[in-house]
């Protein structure tokens, strides 16, 4: 895995630094400043003529009031979409619109997704005006005309949205009336009990490090998981597997591991990768990484007393990772 690191740091930093102008309820220009950790656009060829972006805040509570004005920040980040949006839609005429996934608290929380389309994106800016134009910073991935993936970080001069004193009423009643589509790997998902005393059994007494398990992963009742569990002095690793009996790589599920006097895994290299400092249950800090290839496996990594511990699920999203992560640390050790 070190051999696929060059890139995330980089960008983290720049894209972490990212603010962007927030309306006060007294003039249009009158501003104050958010932060953004990042907006990805992926830049790629779609059969429905969408194109995929996200924005993530490092926010854990989107419902707080911006300054002195009536707006949330969650009402000033949907009204970000809709600038972005609005802007790529008339620099490249090619596509129907935007599917944005909006992600609080540095992406641990899945707030659902906001389609945006190119039409309504337009409206929107004629009903309520454009401003001006401020610096965003977007990093696109797409692919070469070799058809190997790349990445640039590109700034972009946006004009915002005029929801100044007049129009706060009309915006918030626009977004209440525009709601976010749920993902599957939101709050609201069944999850599955994991076989914590069974998995228990065959690491206790062959490691000498403390061991943290989930209680539940993010899996509905019809999704059967088999287990293969080595331990040894200096950790444990418990890979899964979805379909009794099956270790192709097609029904990989994910890992739980940990290892003594290991350290964070260094930031990625390729351009598809993200890396990111996120915060786990009881302020514990970790990192969240996605390493991409034929597919992409999302990792949350923590320390504690010595030993990495490492929650991985293939193809899934980071707040999900996270959700059985903070499930293992909120049990304590085993």
């Amino acid at each position: 895995m070190r051999g696929r690191w060059l890139f995330g740091a980089i960008v983290v930093g720049v894209v972490t630094a990212l603010t962007i102008a927030l309306l006060t309820p007294y003039s249009a220009l009158a501003r104050t400043e958010a932060q953004i950790t990042e907006i990805r656009w992926f830049n790629y060829t779609s059969q429905d003529s969408w194109q995929s972006a996200q924005f993530i805040v490092p926010d854990r509570n989107t419902a707080q009031s911006v300054g002195r004005s009536k707006l949330r920040l969650y009402d000033v980040h949907i009204a970000k979409m809709f600038e972005i949006s609005r802007f790529l839609c008339d620099r490249d005429r090619t596509w129907a619109g935007y599917n944005w996934s909006y992600e609080a608290e540095n992406g641990n929380i899945d707030m659902g997704s906001f389609k945006i389309s190119c039409n309504l994106a337009r409206s929107t800016a004629a009903t309520y005006g454009l401003g001006k134009p401020k610096i965003t910073v977007i990093r696109r991935n797409f692919n070469q005309k070799n058809g190997r993936p790349s990445v640039a970080v590109e700034k972009y001069s946006i004009p915002t949205l005029n929801v100044d004193k007049n129009r706060v009423v009309q915006w918030r009643i626009f977004v209440q009336k525009f709601p976010p589509i749920p993902n599957n790997s939101g709050t609201n998902q069944a999850n599955t009990r994991f076989s914590v005393s069974n998995i228990s059994q065959q690491i206790k007494g062959k490691t000498r490090v403390p061991v943290f398990l989930p209680s539940i992963l993010p899996l509905s009742d019809t999704q059967q998981l088999d287990f293969d569990v080595q331990a040894g002095s200096h950790g444990y690793i418990v890979a899964m597997y979805l379909g009794k009996g099956c270790r192709a790589g097609a029904c990989a599920f994910g890992t739980i591991e940990a290892k003594k006097n290991e350290p964070f895994s260094p930031p990625s290299q390729l351009p598809r990768d993200t890396y990111r400092s996120i915060e786990l249950a009881g302020g514990m800090r970790g990192t969240y990484f996605q390493t991409c290839g034929n597919y992409c496996i999302s990792y949350v990594e923590w320390q504690r007393l010595g030993v990495l511990y490492r929650v991985s699920v293939k193809n899934g999203r980071q707040s999900e990772v996270v959700r059985i992560a903070n499930s293992a640390l909120q049990a304590g050790p085993r």
